[in-house]
């Protein structure tokens, strides 16, 4: 019997060749130019961390999934870097609080996240990003995806589109439950994936009925238009935590339509991040001929302070293997020509 072939690299990791490495070099200095004209400095953080560090600013579905070593030095356990943002509040919170806000940092670095075989999920994923650290308003909410907007037009990626979401206006419809901690995470990740039918067996496990669970399983359907801030309106009590955040989307859509982005604005109220440090808005970008977001980002006011001061933040990171494919595409090439990657 044939024994089979043994890959010559780990499933879920890239390999570069001349000709994709030279694009990959391309997209990043095209980006890095708008991040620059912008404001924003390159920040290089490192590929380990300790983990009993790192972990304040991981969730802890991240943390099961990070690939673990042992310090020969000290005996502590590193990981390897699974979040970026994460990174970054920790180094700020521990290195750059002196300095005069805001701070405008970027990034281009690889995460290491393992997936199961049969995930077809990459284990190590190239990230090009922005944080945005210190205002609180909703300019500052605006800045980021107006930056990764010139940064698809700058590419040549005209056809896309930006799906807003509101995690402030979800948490709040959750707390309102009474629900434990554990329940509402079980119930928010089952809202990131639009399973509905689990929601339903949450709440109903919970005692969570009436209008409470109404609002919170109408959520993930509400997918459209401006009109969707009404509907959403229409489903939510009448109380500060959950107008608030609708309010600031309402602002946050204005300012987007004024700056000529309405062509590729989207509504999802359902569009809620796993990642827990999430605090406000929250966004996807979506293009043509892809079949998973080419980035995203939003709003985290209460990461840096899981690592000290506590300090008003948002930002978003481009996948940039997915920011290639729709370059090949774009420009009629057969894919990130030199790139090869072990799939299941």
């Amino acid at each position: 019997m044939m024994k089979p072939a043994r890959s010559p690299i780990p499933q879920g990791v890239a390999t570069f060749l001349p000709v994709a490495a030279k694009e990959k070099r391309a997209v990043e200095a095209i980006v890095f130019a708008v991040f620059a004209e912008r404001g924003y400095r390159e920040i290089i953080p490192p590929t380990f961390e300790y983990l009993d560090v790192l972990a304040q600013g991981l969730d802890a579905e991240l943390i099961e999934k990070s690939y673990k070593v042992v310090d020969r030095a000290t005996g502590r356990i590193l990981v390897m870097r699974p979040d970026v943002t994460a990174q970054i509040a920790r180094m700020v919170a521990m290195g750059m609080v002196d300095q005069p806000l805001p701070l405008r940092l970027c990034y281009s670095a690889n995460v290491f996240r393992y997936e199961p075989e049969h995930a077809g999920r990459d284990r190590e994923i190239f990230q090009i990003g922005i944080e945005l650290i210190g205002p609180r308003g909703t300019a500052a909410d605006v800045e980021p995806i107006m930056v990764a907007a010139e940064c698809l037009r700058r590419l040549g990626i005209t056809v896309f589109t930006i799906a807003m979401g509101q995690g402030a206006f979800f948490n709040a419809l959750l707390r309102r439950t009474g629900v434990s901690a554990s329940v509402q995470g079980r119930l928010r990740e089952a809202a990131a994936r639009k399973d509905v039918p689990r929601m339903e067996v949450l709440l109903h496990g919970a005692g969570v009925r009436g209008r409470a669970a109404k609002a919170l399983l109408a959520v993930p359907g509400l997918f459209g238009g401006y009109e969707m801030l009404e509907e959403a309106a229409r489903l939510a009590p009448r109380s500060e935590d959950c107008r608030r955040p609708l309010a600031r989307l309402r602002e946050v859509w204005e300012r987007m339509m004024a700056a000529g982005l309405g062509d590729h604005l989207l509504l999802d109220m359902g569009e809620i991040r796993r990642m827990e440090y999430y605090t406000g808005l929250v966004f996807d970008i979506y293009a043509d001929g892809l079949g998973a977001e080419v980035g995203g980002g939003g709003r985290y006011d209460h990461l840096i302070g899981r690592f000290g001061r506590e300090i008003p933040s948002t930002g978003f990171a481009f996948d940039l293997d997915r920011l290639l494919q729709l370059r090949a595409m774009q420009y009629g090439r057969a894919g990130a020509a030199g790139r090869t990657r072990k799939c299941p």
